[in-house]
């Protein structure tokens, strides 16, 4: 599986790398004379008062902080540590059980990309897993008016899954974005449905993320 590795994760490894720090690469105030601790590249200076700073780098553990930086802050990958024990999926035709067109496309879509992000493999068929997804709702609602005209509106979206494992079933009821979607509805019509649409991919693509999140929790358990 693909790990990408967020902002967050980077801030973690500078942290930990700067608190390492004192123990392989800050300066060490000691006596004259060799500093046994300190094995890699020495540099040394008096200060006024005559002490002796000898500054040292432990070159494998630097060598290896160094290694970590360019993997993770560079927007490479992990390969290898797996959340979940299958390695491809089928994701069959989506189900939409609404009155709203190109809802099954924009969810089939964003599923795909959100398994594929994690390292697995789409199969049209004979999967390791299969999922089926149905859109059960979709609904608009008014969350800013002015003049009793709407300027912004959000979006509503719930959908079933259900995931076969070898004959074995998992089901998630009515899942929804954890977050909330909304869109102005100002403007021209044209520049209205343009920003309904992307609302809707993004309503999708956050739904997506959170199926894929609670089926890496079932496997975890």
């Amino acid at each position: 599986m693909k790990f990408r590795m967020k902002n967050s994760k980077f801030k973690i490894i500078s942290k930990f790398i700067w608190l390492s720090f004192p123990l392989v690469g800050s300066p060490q105030a000691t006596r004259r004379g060799e500093n046994p601790s300190l094995k890699g590249l020495r540099t040394s200076r008096n200060d006024r008062n005559g002490r002796n700073f000898t500054y040292g780098f432990h070159i494998p553990l630097l060598t290896a902080y160094c290694l970590l930086l360019t993997l993770f802050g560079c927007g490479y990958h992990l390969i290898g540590s797996k959340l979940v024990p299958f390695n491809s999926v089928t994701i069959k035709q989506v189900q939409n059980n609404t009155y709203e067109p190109g809802l099954e496309e924009r969810l089939h879509n964003a599923l795909s990309r959100e398994f594929i992000n994690q390292g697995i493999e789409i199969r049209n068929a004979g999967g390791d897993v299969e999922i089926e997804a149905t859109v059960k709702g979709f609904e608009l609602g008014a969350i800013g008016a002015v003049d009793e005209k709407i300027k912004e509106q959000s979006i509503i979206m719930k959908v079933n899954i259900k995931l076969a494992d070898q004959g074995k079933i998992t089901e998630f009821k009515t899942m929804e974005s954890p977050i909330k979607i909304t869109f102005p509805s100002t403007g021209t019509v044209t520049e209205s449905v343009a920003h309904k649409e992307r609302a809707m991919d993004k309503a999708c693509s956050e739904i997506a993320t959170e199926i894929v999140s609670r089926i890496v929790l079932i496997y975890a358990k």
